[in-house]
């Protein structure tokens, strides 16, 4: 469990490597998006810890009207939608304010009784809450070996469903996706994991010679490889 502490800490830290971030973290796959069941287009969205903006800027090509909220500046400064520094636990948006709030690799960030207290107030009724999460598909025996290398943190199970207080599970889907990147694009990938960011430069040195020696010895990789992705997503109402 992230402590509050670490979590403010920790989730400000992205925007140290947001062009590598920009560069190597995958977008999410369309088929994860049409789990809403609504076109995307007549949606006010409130993008919840935003952010770069990797999910803004599709949401923006879908035509929904989106504001992106993240505590973390010089992030935000980057991404494509209108924005507003606050956090999941206090947004600063009007009460009924938008129609879907989505969350996209940041769920484990956040105090979940408050966050799905805050949620629940700036949706309108009926509103929905969108819940996404890309994680390297560890089912894959060589991503498994690569994701403990690079210390992944990637921690939930596909069997895993989120239950925040005044919501209900609508739809669950698990989707089965690819990047390509080459290995100095993993090495990159793994530059913009918290476990990266938070330590010092002999274990950053480690890590990179380790994963440099796994693709090269244990696993070749010539060229670029699709890297295997599952993408965990949720769709809840607002009761």
């Amino acid at each position: 469990m992230v402590r509050p502490r670490a979590r403010a800490v920790h989730g400000t830290n992205f925007s140290r490597e947001a062009h590598r971030y920009d560069a190597v973290r995958p977008g999410y796959p369309q088929a994860a998006l049409d789990l809403l069941g609504w076109e995307w287009s007549e949606l006010r969205v409130c993008d919840l810890g935003a952010g770069t903006g990797i999910l803004s800027a599709q949401l923006l090509d879908l035509g929904a009207e989106v504001v992106a909220v993240d505590p973390d500046g010089p992030a935000l400064s980057r991404n494509p939608a209108p924005y507003r520094l606050g956090t999941a636990e206090d947004t600063g948006l009007a009460a009924g304010s938008v129609d879907v709030v989505t969350v996209a690799q940041a769920w484990h960030w956040f105090d979940e009784a408050a966050a799905a207290e805050e949620i629940a107030r700036i949706l309108r009724p009926g509103g929905r809450l969108v819940i996404l999460i890309n994680q390297l598909d560890v089912r894959v025996d060589w991503v498994l070996r690569l994701s403990r290398i690079m210390h992944a943190g990637d921690v939930y199970r596909p069997a895993y469903v989120p239950a925040p207080a005044g919501f209900a599970l609508r739809e669950r889907a698990v989707v089965d996706f690819a990047t390509p990147l080459d290995v100095d694009g993993i090495v990159d990938l793994a530059r913009t994991r918290s476990y990266w960011l938070r330590s010092d430069e002999t274990i950053r040195e480690r890590v990179e010679t380790n994963l440099r020696g796994y693709l090269s010895e244990e696993h070749p990789i010539s060229g670029t490889v699709d890297l295997p992705y599952m993408c965990l997503a949720y769709v809840l109402d607002r009761l």
